[in-house]
């Protein structure tokens, strides 16, 4: 009998193999296409749900970027606003004052003195002369041949300055020039006054001291211990021997007034302005003018245009249609029903009138700004300078909050939101000891709380944020609010665009949460098919081995029937 041996093919169709060929000896099935089809169709759910992810990742970049271009826009506008800092706005432009300095002959009025004005300072005009400046106080000592030999001088000096603080030096023998300027400059900051050393030729070194402060002059003592005349810096009759410069105050004449200070900084001639004197000019007249700072307003308003132009630019983009009618490729917000609510507020509050209390009509064309066919903005320079040089007032009517009242005993301390309601009555209760009691509006004292001389809007009512300060008697006030174009529009964007509270944040919140579930469901699905694939793929494996060892069962019997005949 003749043995047959058998070598059996090998396979990757193994239990747990990623891929399945199939040998010429099994099926011929293609296994491995077989696996991937039902793979691929259970991926096909997670595919889908890794489009929609992808889908909402881009709606969250382009909403970002609305709300970057929308603050934006209200960066420009909150100094337009009319509003300080209590009332909600981080700066307000139309309080803001600068100075503009004319006259000086010859010299530049800049070059005699500045002027900085407070917010809020009183708009006018001043007549300036600068009589004198104040000067540090300094006296030399007689000079030496040596900054660093022994003087052979001992005892001790008292030195300050008028008005500060005396200190006493310890001056020994052995002691130098040297030693003895680190000596006083050791209690300098309580002196008042400071000590250096010139070189004045190859052989001659001079002590000099220095009051640290102008109109102040140096004091010296030494208790007769001879000291200071030793050191050159008296005379036997005590007097200075060298005194370089004198100590003086600063003189000014404000609108005929004379004023005179230690200093040459002057805060307190005027309320609210600042003079840095510079340089004496007895006889000139400096002519200043204090009013509001139109330049840094005129920015705003040209910013605010640049701003809200970028805005238009995106929405735009976002609203393209091709030449099939459908959107572009990158109109992720086209159809967007935020975009589109935001580009009609935005539009409508530019088109917006604000009517004066002399019944005039003010729009952004008052401003010389008016909008271009593709409705982006443009600006008139011309007209824009000559409204705000002619009726700076038109200008805040048109773009900021203003509150009017019958009383000038209230006014208005803080108003951080918007408006909710623009004209009421107000009836205020005052107590016999002239406290505050109550306020209410038609009735209604719920609206309001009061606590000392405030008056307080309660939240969930239509003056939540509202603060009044009232320092009058009981009875009724009318109080209005005017609000302008730029105060609407901020308020309006600030609501959208929000970091953390507008209904772009929410939306983006949301859809950052709906993609948070999504992944987590797509990476289940995927974990699940690559089971599913290995699972599959060992049947078929074990399916394949049986058909192998079938067909060379089958081999055999056919060679053993070949045989036996």
């Amino acid at each position: 009998m003749t043995t047959v041996s058998s070598t059996s093919s090998s396979t990757a169709a193994s239990t747990g193999s990623s891929s399945l060929i199939a040998s010429g000896s099994g099926t011929g099935i293609d296994y491995s296409a077989l696996v991937e089809a039902s793979v691929q169709k259970r991926l096909s759910r997670a595919d889908r749900i890794d489009t929609t992810i992808t889908a909402n990742e881009a709606r969250i970049a382009a909403y970002e970027d609305m709300q970057s271009l929308l603050l934006a826009v209200n960066t420009s506008l909150d100094g337009l606003r009319n509003r300080s800092v209590s009332t909600g706005a981080g700066s307000n432009l139309f309080e803001e004052r600068t100075a503009y300095l004319s006259g000086g002959g010859s010299t530049a009025a800049g070059d005699v003195l500045s002027v900085t004005a407070a917010d809020g300072a009183e708009t006018g005009t001043y007549s300036i002369v600068v009589e004198q400046l104040a000067t540090r106080h300094k006296i030399g000592a007689t000079t030496t041949a040596s900054q660093s030999a022994a003087l052979g001088q001992s005892g001790s000096l008292t030195l300050g300055v008028a008005g500060g603080t005396a200190v006493s030096v310890d001056v020994e023998a052995g002691d130098s020039l040297t030693d003895i300027r680190d000596a006083i400059n050791a209690r300098k900051s309580t002196s008042g006054v400071t000590a250096s050393i010139v070189k004045v030729t190859d052989s001659q070194y001079q002590l000099i001291l220095t009051a640290n402060d102008t109109g102040k002059a140096i004091t010296l003592d030494d208790g007769g211990s001879g000291v200071l005349n030793g050191l050159g810096l008296t005379d036997a009759d005590g007097g200075y021997t060298n005194e370089l410069v004198a100590a003086q105050n600063a003189v000014v004449t404000v609108d005929g007034v004379r004023v005179e200070r230690s200093s040459n900084t002057i805060a307190d001639a005027v309320d609210g302005l600042t003079f840095d004197l510079y340089a004496a000019l007895p006889g000139q007249t400096i002519g200043v003018e204090i009013g509001t700072d139109l330049s840094s307003i005129k920015s705003a308003i040209t910013g605010f245009v640049d701003a809200y132009n970028a805005f238009r630019a995106f929405a735009q983009s976002h609203q393209t249609v091709g030449s099939s009618g459908t959107a572009g490729s990158d109109a992720t917000l086209f159809a967007d029903s935020l975009l589109r609510q935001v580009t009609k507020t935005v539009y409508d509050a530019l088109n917006a009138k604000v009517t004066t209390d002399d019944g005039d009509t003010l729009s952004l064309a008052s401003l010389g700004i008016t909008f271009a066919s593709d409705n982006t903005l443009k600006v008139d320079e011309t007209a824009l300078n000559a409204a705000l040089t002619g009726d700076i007032d038109a200008v805040r009517t048109l773009l900021g909050l203003e509150m009017t009242s019958s009383s000038t005993d209230l006014k208005l301390l803080r108003y951080d939101r918007s408006l909710g309601r623009t004209d009421f009555t107000l009836d205020i209760t005052v107590a016999e000891d002239g406290t505050l009691s109550g306020a209410s509006v038609d009735g209604d004292s719920s609206l309001f709380r009061v606590s000392g001389n405030r008056i307080i809007g309660n939240d969930g009512t239509a003056f939540a944020g509202l603060v009044l300060v009232y320092t009058g008697e009981s009875g009724s006030v009318d109080v209005g609010f005017s609000q302008g174009l730029a105060d609407r529009l901020y308020t309006t964007l600030n609501g959208i665009a929000a970091t953390d509270s507008g209904d772009i944040a929410r939306i983006v919140s949301q859809l950052d949460a709906d993609n948070t579930d999504m992944t987590r469901r797509s990476d289940d699905i995927k974990t699940k098919a690559e089971d599913y694939r290995t699972r599959l793929t060992a049947y078929y494996a074990r399916l394949e081995a049986k058909a192998e060892a079938a067909n060379l069962l089958l081999q055999q019997l056919k060679y053993k029937e070949s045989s036996d005949d």
